[in-house]
């Protein structure tokens, strides 16, 4: 085997020279190298324990939060924003107040009220409008005091069915018969059972008001055993116009108008006008007895018909009187 001292020689040189450098090297002078001690500072707080944050002081969070991002606050939630105020709610607005209050003394608007208050209700309220008012052929304001013997029938009848004035009042019935019984206006029925009874001698009204006048007088008779009973009837006042009209039993004969006798025979009938206002006097034997026909006597009967629809029925006998008396209530009246 032969050996290859070329690759020898050159590795030889090789690490000859390179010792060489080495040596080189370290002759050589060189820096001088200081070396300072390390100094170490020690920190406040130590930052990186394992204990819970939330512990730890306010400085050591301060600290800790401001050197190494722990202990820092937590962020708290922000309350949530509370909604915006409910505005008010706009108040409706004021409305002027009326000039008129249109529901005030309306039953007297026409007298109560005052030109403008007509005007301005009438055109905001359809109320105190005026209007011409039409020609009435009455006034029934004129003469209403004494409307019943004043007034033409005509403007009873007008003033009747438009101003509710001058309408006939309701006729009632007051009967005397016997020695006397009595029903009276005021009785609500004509049950003799319930009429009273009168007894005294004299001179009585019947009927005594400012426009009709009745007068009796009373006596006792043989055929009522002395007790009273009617023995003539006077028929006046204001309705009559000063006229007097007179009826007494069969034996007084007594049959008059102002004392003049009206009727000369039976049977008969008057009839007179008198400041316009007729009278009608009928004699005859009709119409319905209060009681019986006494004894001994025949039916004799005077009707009479005279002004405000007043009527008179008077039976004659031959010493007592029945009478009927037919008639509206008068003004002030008593009986």
């Amino acid at each position: 085997k032969r050996l290859n001292y070329t690759c020898m020689f050159i590795g030889g040189g090789v690490g000859v020279l390179l010792l060489v450098l080495v040596v080189i090297l370290l002759l050589l002078p060189g820096t001088t190298t200081t070396t300072t001690p390390m100094t170490t500072t020690a920190l406040p707080f130590n930052c990186m324990t394992m204990d819970n944050p939330d512990m730890w002081s306010p400085a050591k969070k301060t600290y800790c939060c401001a050197h190494g991002g722990k202990g820092c606050p937590k962020p708290t939630t922000p309350a949530p924003t509370p909604p915006p105020p409910t505005p008010p709610k706009p108040k409706p607005p004021t409305q002027p107040p009326l000039p008129y209050d249109c529901g005030a003394g309306v039953a007297n608007w026409e007298a109560g009220w005052s030109d403008a208050k007509k005007a301005w209700c009438c055109a905001h309220g359809g109320q105190g409008c005026t209007t011409p008012k039409p020609t009435q052929p009455y006034d029934c304001n004129a003469g209403f005091s004494n409307w019943q013997a004043g007034w033409s029938p005509g403007k009873k009848a007008w003033c009747c069915q438009h101003a509710a004035r001058g309408c006939a009042p309701v006729a009632k019935q007051c009967t005397l018969w016997g020695d006397p019984h009595v029903i009276s206006f005021d009785q609500m029925n004509t049950d003799k059972s319930q009429a009273y009874s009168f007894y005294g001698d004299g001179d009585f009204w019947l009927v005594k008001s400012s426009t009709v006048s009745i007068q009796g007088r009373f006596e006792g008779t043989k055929y009522t055993e002395g007790l009273a009973a009617t023995n003539q009837i006077v028929v006046g006042g204001a309705f009559l116009h000063g006229h007097k009209i007179e009826v007494g039993t069969l034996d007084s004969g007594i049959l008059t108008i102002d004392g003049q006798k009206m009727i000369a025979g039976f049977p008969g009938s008057y009839s007179g006008s008198y400041s316009g206002h007729g009278i009608t006097v009928t004699y005859d034997d009709s119409g319905e007895v209060p009681d019986v026909i006494p004894e001994g006597n025949e039916k004799r009967v005077v009707h009479m018909d005279l002004p405000l629809d007043v009527k008179v029925t008077v039976f004659q006998w031959k010493n007592y009187l029945d009478v009927q008396i037919e008639m509206g209530k008068q003004p002030g009246q008593d009986g």
